[in-house]
């Protein structure tokens, strides 16, 4: 569980230098006379201005609280670090799959819930673990997958899959869950967030050769303290990650679900705050065809490391399913296919109540939240609340009170019973395991779903 830090440091005029850091992410750093009441409230203003979701009531309190004469001086021997460019010595991308993922970064898949964003990345695993060319004849390097799943079974779902496309099974792993000693001494199970980033290294150790993680979805692994609508919330998560993934050069594919389409730009599709999009490298869309429904294309938005590939396209069939690659490119990028997606909707346009019905499903696709989180997460993704409000009637979500004077909650009917069907049942937990879970471990988030 990340917290807040506060530190301090006498300067020579006689005023401090004062850093607050929250996890690894240092919030803001700058001068405060700790004398003067009026500088102590423009801090405590522009801390909140860095992170509003944060609780800062008590900031004022704890700096009051410090003592100047007893503050160390600000060190003498801190110095800029500055890199000269003539001193840095080029080097070629690496990549997983040329011009697509690269390694050593995060790239960034989004689509539709159902639009086959997990048959793709049993196809990928399953390439990999025997070292197959991709499906645009590029070779492919033999090594080993690590997979953070919250949504699908690893028996009935995830180990058919990885069958059905040939994988090498003994080189593909599923990081299922956290032991911990609780409290009272006993052994107890939770689930994953990236909160945990010590933990995750720790199974990439015992893993020979890994080439890629995959986490699907990222909103499910973001921890209960992390909002996802938060740009310095998320970046304090994902950052991190991303020097682990240079560290040990795998690249990370990282799955989120697509907000409503009206979007102008694909990539601002991304349900959830910008810096998804912003710290991967490269952006990838996987939409059905609106010409052709059982086609899906895989077409590229964002591509920081190279020239935009063109774009690829399959379908899911067979018995067991699995995804059968067309040969030839699609000539398209995730902005033209949005176009044209658009324009097959009635008007052009997708009615506002149809899109918020949709937003409604992905935002409680992992259990119950707080109607005003909801509207708030809503509001940010330019959905009004009125409409909010005659979506969540027309699909039928359901409201209850979360104990006797807790905060109104909204559910989907089918998950109002059991609020973590899939991670509850890999950690074995009943609902009440998983509400306690929920605040020590941070899957049912109370904030920012992007799932």
């Amino acid at each position: 569980m990340k917290q807040m830090k506060i530190k301090a440091y006498r300067m020579e005029d006689g005023k401090s230098s004062i850093e607050v850091q929250y996890g690894t992410e240092v919030l803001i750093q700058r001068p405060c006379d700790l004398r003067s009441e009026e500088d102590r409230r423009q801090f405590a203003v522009a801390l909140r201005a860095k992170a509003p979701a944060l609780d800062l009531d008590g900031i004022d309190v704890e700096l009051r609280e410090i003592k100047l004469d007893s503050l160390p001086m600000m060190p003498t021997d801190w110095e800029p670090q500055l890199i000269c460019l003539a001193d840095v010595e080029p080097r070629p991308v690496r990549w997983l799959w040329r011009d697509r993922i690269a390694s050593g970064r995060m790239s960034l898949l989004v689509g539709m819930p159902g639009g086959g964003k997990s048959f793709f990345s049993c196809d990928i695993a399953s390439r990999i673990s025997r070292g197959e060319p991709w499906p645009d004849g590029s070779p492919c390097e033999r090594g080993s997958v690590l997979l953070l799943s919250a949504e699908d079974d690893p028996a009935d779902t995830i180990r058919p899959r990885l069958d059905a496309h040939g994988a090498d099974v003994k080189r593909v792993h599923l990081l299922a869950g956290v032991k911990r000693v609780d409290p009272e001494g006993k052994l107890a199970e939770v689930c994953f967030t990236l909160d945990d980033l010590p933990i995750l290294e720790r199974a990439l150790a015992r893993i020979e050769d890994c080439r890629l993680i995959v986490i699907d979805p990222i909103g499910s692994f973001l921890g209960g303290r992390t909002d996802a609508h938060r740009d310095n919330e998320v970046r304090s998560v994902l950052a991190p990650l991303t020097k682990l993934a240079e560290r040990i050069d795998a690249a990370v594919l990282v799955i989120a679900h697509r907000r409503k389409s009206s979007a102008g730009v694909a990539d601002d599709s991304a349900l959830g705050s910008r810096a998804f999009t912003g710290l991967a490298r490269s952006v990838w869309h996987l939409s059905k065809d609106s010409d052709n429904p059982k086609r899906r294309l895989l077409l590229p938005g964002k591509c920081n490391l190279s020239a935009e590939p063109n774009g690829l396209a399959f379908s899911i069939d067979g018995d067991p399913a699995s995804i059968q690659w067309e040969s030839e490119p699609v000539a398209m990028n995730a902005d033209d296919a949005l176009a044209k997606e658009r324009s097959h909707t009635e008007g052009g346009v997708r009615s506002a109540h149809d899109e918020a019905a949709d937003w409604l499903r992905v935002a409680l696709a992992d259990g119950p939240k707080p109607a005003t989180e909801l509207k708030r997460m809503a509001a940010d993704d330019g959905i009004a609340t009125r409409t909010l409000e005659r979506a969540k009637t027309a699909i039928g979500i359901e409201h209850s009170r979360d104990g006797f004077k807790g905060p109104w909650m909204w559910s989907l009917p089918v998950l109002a019973k059991n609020p973590c069907p899939r991670q509850g049942e890999q950690c074995g937990e009943n609902e009440a395991t998983w509400r306690e879970h929920k605040e020590t471990a941070g899957n049912g988030r109370e904030r920012g779903v992007i799932e």
